[in-house]
């Protein structure tokens, strides 16, 4: 059976969802275009390849861009505000943040962070919540992250006399959410998504970058022998094969596919691989070799940190030490070169920088967002976009519960992570109330039998 038939490629096609969101379409185009740009930006990183390209400031213009034509359109009035329980929560944290900067270690550091880093954050969420109103843009901004991660593990791969090594592991080229311990959740947030992708839009050509995407990102991760970025993957493999592939024979074989190259990749990983991933298992009585001993040290840093963490966040609950701040108050307070080290978990990091309400606000966040995509996952929805807009919110789905493993073992609550696949569920739950809201019943009439043959959930 072909499952390709029902899906609709172009924002002008006539489709029950087009009419009522066209003026969006059109209005917010520029705005999208340049949310395009700015994801390009921060994912590929092309100044890192070409220093000169760093001196443009490229994030700050792109954003600035983005954000002004969409305010452009409001005042015209030919968008509308859309409003969600999801941007709710992230203005309410951002109230947390701002609030807590008076009563920061140092306030410099944390209006330092909330300005220059989360502001960015924000910003950028809170512009894919209103500019993705079509299924087609989905798949644009995903396209762009995949073809960015591409670009970047393909140049450190191939370059690398030229990128950073560290202790036998490769950093790469980018300095960014990238980098060497990144790499492996952000591969983990990007699996599910190319899964879906390998479904809904088979042709040789897509299906071959998508390939090419699996392999060099499975090899880079395997030589920046990151422990919590293989396990993350691997556990990312498994939920996209239960929650997004199984249901079709040609998501099954995908499945096979993806499997196949990780196996692959891990039995021609390089030996410094092994030997930290030997220290998961088996602890410190394998730490008899320099590699060995030194992610040893590294595992009980990190349990050092998080006791610290738990720690400032009992003393500042309300508050906490500041953005930013925790790896300055513990190297401060401790003296000690091995106590400037950041949290190395993200609940951890935000409970102790911005207080335990911030962190009930981050985790409400994780939870709507689960919830929505679980439901939609779950749900017939009418009209030709219906079957992939079910495939995208699983992936979304396991995206979302991929980066909950991965934020224990880093520090990246006010980066674009978590919020990237936070603005799908919002942009898949909108589309898919216009859909329902708008389905013209002679159309609508053709689709479930397609649906239930095609997918079925739970079997």
């Amino acid at each position: 059976m072909n499952y390709a038939i029902p899906f609709v490629e172009n924002d002008t096609s006539v489709t029950p969802d087009s009419a009522p969101s066209n003026l969006n379409k059109q209005s917010a185009g520029v705005s999208f275009f340049f949310v395009v740009l700015f994801t390009i930006a921060i994912y590929a990183r092309p100044e890192d390849i070409f220093p000169v390209l760093g001196q443009l400031h490229l994030t700050f213009i792109l954003g600035l861009c983005a954000g002004s034509a969409y305010l452009g359109s409001f005042l015209l009035g030919s968008v509308r505000l859309t409003w969600t329980r999801e941007l709710q929560i992230v203005l309410l944290l951002t109230g947390c943040f701002a609030v807590g900067v008076p009563f920061a270690y140092w306030r410099g550091g944390s209006f330092q962070v909330l300005t220059q880093v989360w502001l960015k954050t924000l910003i950028v969420f809170f512009l894919l919540t209103q500019t993705l109103v079509s299924i087609e843009r989905v798949r644009k901004i995903l396209w762009a992250i995949i073809l960015s991660e591409l670009v970047v593990c393909a140049y450190s791969i191939v370059q690398s006399s030229h990128v950073v090594w560290v202790d036998q592991r490769l950093s790469g080229i980018s300095m960014g959410i990238l980098g060497w311990n990144f790499l492996g959740l952000a591969v983990a947030l990007t699996i599910p998504y190319i899964a879906a992708i390998c479904i809904l839009q088979p042709g040789f050509f897509k299906t071959s970058l998508l390939i090419s995407s699996v392999l060099f990102l499975m090899w880079m991760l395997v030589l920046t022998a990151s422990r919590s970025g293989s396990l993350n993957v691997l556990l990312s493999i498994a939920l996209t094969f239960l929650f997004v592939l199984r249901g079709t024979p040609r998501g099954k074989l995908i499945g096979v596919g993806i499997v196949l190259i990780a196996l692959a990749a891990i039995s021609l990983a390089p030996g410094v691989f092994w030997q930290r991933m030997a220290t998961v298992w088996s602890g410190s009585e394998n730490s008899q070799n320099e590699i060995a001993a030194s992610a040893e040290v590294s595992k009980e840093e990190r349990l050092g940190v998080l006791e610290r963490a738990i720690h400032y966040s009992l003393e500042n609950p309300l508050f906490g030490l500041g953005l930013g701040n925790f790896e300055i108050a513990s190297g401060t307070e401790i003296g000690k070169p091995e106590a400037w080290l950041g949290v190395h978990n993200t609940f951890a990091e935000i409970s102790s920088e911005a207080g335990v309400p911030a962190l009930g606000l981050f985790v409400a966040l994780l939870w709507t967002a689960i919830q929505h995509m679980r439901m939609l996952g779950k749900k017939t929805i009418a009209g030709p976009q219906g079957l992939e807009l079910k495939f995208m919110a699983r992936a979304t789905l396991v995206s979302l519960l991929s980066f909950i493993f991965g934020a224990f073992f880093a520090h990246i609550g006010y980066e674009y992570f978590l919020y990237y696949p936070v603005a799908f569920a919002v942009g898949i739950q909108n589309i898919a109330r216009t859909i329902e809201g708008t389905s013209d019943p002679a159309v609508s009439a053709l689709i479930p039998e397609l649906q239930t043959s095609a997918m079925n959930w739970g079997s």
